[in-house]
């Protein structure tokens, strides 16, 4: 994460304040809700969920991975 700095006006300040208290939640993470909603209508893409590509890959075996990446498979099993 960056850390940045915001000015809001008062009401969205307020606003913003009583959301947090009323849903137990940090003015940050309101504020990225907001953004999160708001910037992939302007076309700023964003994050896809993870079920947006859900079934666009097929596992492989490990036979068909490079030799350094089936020494990485057999180390976790």
């Amino acid at each position: 994460m960056v850390k940045t700095q915001v000015q809001l006006e008062d009401w969205q300040y307020e606003a913003t304040k009583r959301a947090g208290a009323v849903t137990s939640r940090s003015m940050s993470d309101i504020i990225r809700e907001g953004l999160t909603l708001v910037l992939p209508k302007l076309g700023h893409g964003g994050q896809k969920p993870l079920a947006a590509i859900a079934g666009k890959y097929r596992p492989l075996s490990s036979q068909d991975l490079k030799d350094h990446d089936q020494g990485w498979v057999e180390s976790i099993r």
